[in-house]
């Protein structure tokens, strides 16, 4: 009986699966749907923004792997921990959910799966947790290309900008052309952040740079809004590796496109780690030592110095 159960699970996931991949774009064609028409508010002037204010804001957006923006793994908390103490006058914004246009997490609201999901949720744990995890990262890896595409990519990506514009505000943001934005994207999250900023520099009056650790990125049009561009990738992550020939435009030969011109004008850095994977105890944020300590404080200090390097000014030319 329990063997008919987990059968027919694996068939109705296979299911659901490709229709996911099928599927992808409409979430945000619905979101855009139902949206009334948008103004673009003007930005104010800098004595719109009291002198008490904070002008530095980070945002966090974590990996495919994530069902909501409160979820974070211990390793992602222990990075965010250790960023806020190294960082003590940024505001961290580790809350949004950039893997649907609504913004709304997979557990919650209305949505075409969401049944799958509470029943994936709700099964026992030695059965939920690698099928809910394969099925929460593929259906979260077709969002990322959603926001790739040149079709769907500007809806989607305008609903993700709002989304993270309304968090910044919740956080303390208010309009100030000496404020710094930094958008740090883990995987699939460096995507839905590149796609975000085209939109976020018409709303964010001051400087942006995305710090993308071991990112799976399009060359996409927000590539040309950043004034820098940090791009962490381990040696041995063969998932960064996989996203950079899954898009030709940031192959060597398109000399055009926006992955090439943002590294011919000195905005984008590549930083290699030897021997670092995608995920896992070798990861980015893993605790298998390397140079004598372990991986997760050397990419902490990798951010940090990403950080000072962007407020002391070292933004390139847009």
């Amino acid at each position: 009986m329990l063997e008919d159960a987990l059968v027919w699970l694996l068939l109705t996931s296979l299911v659901a699966f490709i229709l996911a991949g099928t599927l992808a774009p409409l979430e945000t064609l619905r979101w855009w749907a139902r949206q009334p028409a948008l103004e673009r508010e003007a930005p104010a002037e800098p004595d719109d923004a009291p002198s008490g204010a904070p002008r530095d804001f980070i945002v966090y957006l974590g990996g495919i792997d994530r069902i909501s923006g409160t979820f974070n793994s211990r390793r992602e908390q222990r990075f965010l921990d250790a960023l806020r103490e190294g960082a003590p006058d940024a505001v961290v914004v580790d809350t949004v959910f950039p893997y649907a246009a609504s913004g709304i997490p997979l557990l919650h609201g209305p949505r075409l799966f969401s049944w799958l999901w509470r029943a994936l949720a709700a099964a026992p744990p030695d059965q939920r947790r690698p099928l809910l995890a394969n099925l929460v990262n593929a259906r979260n890896f077709f969002q990322v290309l959603v926001s790739a595409d040149r079709r769907y990519g500007p809806v989607f990506n305008l609903a993700l900008a709002g989304l993270i514009q309304e968090r910044l505000r919740a956080a303390g943001w208010q309009p100030s052309r000496d404020a710094h934005l930094t958008l740090i994207g883990l995987s699939g999250g460096a995507q839905m952040a590149a796609g975000a900023a085209n939109e976020l520099a018409d709303i964010f009056d001051g400087p942006i740079q995305l710090i993308s650790i071991g990112g799976v990125i399009a060359s996409t049009p927000g590539l040309n809004r950043l004034a820098r561009i940090d791009h962490i990738a381990g040696s041995a992550d063969r998932v960064e590796a996989a996203g950079a020939l899954a898009f030709p435009a940031r192959w060597g030969i398109s000399t055009h496109s926006e992955w090439a011109m943002a590294r011919r004008s000195g905005r984008l850095r590549r930083i290699p780690l030897a021997g670092v994977t995608h995920t896992g105890s070798r990861g980015y944020f893993g605790s298998a030592h390397h140079g004598g300590r372990p991986q997760w404080e050397e990419t902490v200090e990798i951010v940090l110095d990403c950080l000072q390097r962007f407020r002391d000014g070292d933004e390139g030319n847009i």
